[in-house]
């Protein structure tokens, strides 16, 4: 790793010292107390980066949405910026910021931050200086959209909807400026803010040993750099086993070579507030290890159940390879993209399948050869986005191909519908019958190869991940994808295929 030496650089417009600078000279009342770096010796740098493009993963209650805060003031009134969009994944959490967080702002600094807002009655948009600030919401498009900004704050990155992220950028399409600040408690690995840190510099504070002078990262040796010496738990060089004080470190890239994206991480490792020996104790006795990792580590993880390892997945190769044909009964699964990905199956007598064919195809005509090829009896098609030329390959065999369609709501059985050639079933128990498959080796797959690996390499591309409605609370768990994943749904469709008549609750008819 690179150590870093990196200050504001006053020349890039607005302002003539660092947001650090004008939040412990003014100084700005935050929570009821000055503004101060002590015993958040971390943070100086961080406040010190104009980066215009910067990713920071966090553990829970280390002052960075403060942080962040701070930084729309600062640039509304220093920048000459025209709007700044503030995002949150929900209309709730936009009101309990405005009033929670803005308004104590805005009334404990009533000679500076108190005379730059107007319009502080509104809950989703406030004038500061000259600029505006607009507090939305991300699961609904509608406040994404017609809002000219320079600067974008992604605020709790991993509980937004993914797919939301693009069109917000958008509304900078115009700015001279475009900056992009996203923060967030990580949650699974290769999504939302883990992804968005591994495209960055990934810096660490790593904590300088009194007494040999080594550098230890104690995010990469936990739980090892917390020892315990003379009944308490102190932090450890990694070198000597000296006790590290929190205050005493550096920022150093991981990663220096890149340069147009910004990362810090964040762990309560090294904060002062969170004893080292109660971090350990939950590490001992906690029966949730993602929350752990995710709030007090400030990393991705997950349940290794929750998602298929490229490594399981090819533990299921046989010693027969792709096949050209089969005298079947076969079952087919067909996955729409770019390309069509398909995966043909049939029973086993001694496991719940067996996979002869993996394949990707141009055209829609090849399917049907592969349908008389491999004596496919019943097929499942991703019904989008060509439904068309799916429903045309359909009607060419009646009876056999089944347009796939996932209904949130439904419950239990697969839904067959003969006369419209379609089934329909909760996308989550669909991929969860599919996914047991895998986890309890019921599947013999063709030996490995390129495609065998690519197909493995698929199915570890999506993941489970829990999620909470914004109306009700309640929470569920939903299938996210983390890269490429046609073949993880060719997957699950021949398994849909195949489960009917099988005799489960996911194969009873519905022929309505």
């Amino acid at each position: 790793m690179t150590s870093i030496d990196l200050r504001f650089d006053p020349d890039r417009g607005g302002g003539h010292q660092s947001i650090g600078a004008w939040a412990e000279g003014t100084p700005v009342i935050l929570d009821g107390r000055p503004f101060t770096f002590q015993r958040h010796e971390y943070l100086r740098l961080p406040y010190e980066d104009d980066h215009p493009d910067m990713v920071e993963m966090k553990a829970a209650q280390l002052g960075l949405t403060s942080k962040a805060m701070l930084k729309v003031m600062y640039q509304a009134r220093y920048r000459n910026y025209r709007g700044i969009l503030y995002l949150f994944p929900s209309k709730s959490d936009v009101l309990d910021f405005s009033r929670g967080r803005i308004s104590p702002l805005i009334d404990d600094n009533p000679d500076t931050i108190g005379k730059w807002v107007q319009n502080t009655d509104a809950v989703g948009i406030k004038r500061i200086w000259n600029s505006f600030l607009y507090l939305r919401g991300m699961i609904s498009r509608v406040g994404l959209k017609s809002i000219p900004v320079d600067l974008i704050i992604y605020d709790e990155l991993d509980e937004a909807p993914q797919k939301n992220v693009d069109m917000a950028q958008e509304r900078m399409g115009h700015s001279e400026f475009k900056e992009v600040l996203k923060l967030s408690n990580p949650t699974i690995p290769d999504y939302g803010i883990d992804k968005a840190f591994q495209e960055t510099d990934q810096r660490y504070w790593l904590l300088k040993c009194p007494a040999c002078g080594h550098h230890t990262c104690l995010e990469d040796t936990f739980p090892e750099c917390l020892k315990e010496v003379k009944g308490r738990v102190i932090r450890a060089c990694e070198r000597c086993q000296s006790e590290l004080d929190p205050s005493v470190g550096e920022w150093v890239a991981k990663r220096p070579s890149i340069t147009e994206k910004r990362g810090y991480h964040y762990s309560q490792l090294f904060s002062h507030y969170v004893a080292p020996g109660d971090i350990l104790h939950q590490y001992r006795t906690t029966n949730n290890l993602q929350d752990f990792f995710n709030l007090k580590i400030g990393v991705a993880y997950v349940e290794a159940e929750n998602r298929l390892s490229v490594e399981e997945v090819l533990a299921l190769c046989g010693n027969e390879g792709i096949v050209s044909s089969d005298t079947g009964p076969c079952t087919m699964g067909v996955d729409q993209g770019k390309d069509l990905h398909v995966v043909i199956g049939k029973k086993h007598w001694d496991k719940a399948g067996q996979v002869p064919h993996l394949g990707i195809y141009k055209d829609w005509e090849d399917l049907d050869r592969l349908m008389k090829a491999f004596n496919v009896s019943r097929c499942v098609v991703d019904a989008l986005p060509e439904t068309r030329n799916a429903r045309a390959f359909a009607e060419r065999h009646r009876g056999k191909v089944f347009l796939n369609y996932y209904q949130e709501h439904q419950k239990g059985r697969y839904a067959w519908n003969e006369r419209d050639m379609t089934v329909s079933c909760n996308r989550t128990e669909s991929l969860d019958a599919s996914h047991n498959e895998i986890m309890q080796g019921q599947i013999i797959l063709p030996k490995e190869c390129e495609i065998t690996r690519q197909f493995a390499q698929h199915l570890h591309n999506v993941a489970k991940k829990l999620e909470e409605d914004e109306e009700t609370g309640s929470k569920r768990y939903i299938y996210v994808k983390l890269g490429v994943d046609h073949f993880r749904h060719g997957f699950n469709y021949e398994a849909m295929a195949r489960q009917f008549g099988a005799g489960s609750l996911f194969s009873e008819c519905d022929l309505t």
